[in-house]
């Protein structure tokens, strides 16, 4: 089996910047457009990977649920330790 080989990785401004392949006479610049693409929000990538952010509501809940709760203690034993090693 033949080794695969691996694709250059790009940069974000080398993706869109156009080949130098076909460049114009010294005297002509022509002004190509250059391709610009935005970031796509978080919505179109997690619908991209098929996964709706809708369905892990209840998760979300519980963890920050959790959070509080950690937090909470936290601070109490922060107290305690102060009172206890004044």
């Amino acid at each position: 089996m033949a080794k695969k080989s691996r694709r250059a990785r790009l940069s974000p401004t080398q993706r869109f910047m156009p080949t130098s392949g076909a460049s114009a006479p010294a005297g002509e610049q022509a002004a190509a457009p250059v391709a610009v693409r935005t970031a796509p929000r978080a919505t179109q990538v997690v619908s991209r990977l098929g996964r709706n952010p809708e369905d892990y509501a209840h998760i979300r809940a519980d963890l920050q649920r959790i959070g509080i709760l950690a937090g909470s203690i936290l601070a109490v034993l922060l107290a305690l330790r102060i009172l206890v090693f004044r």
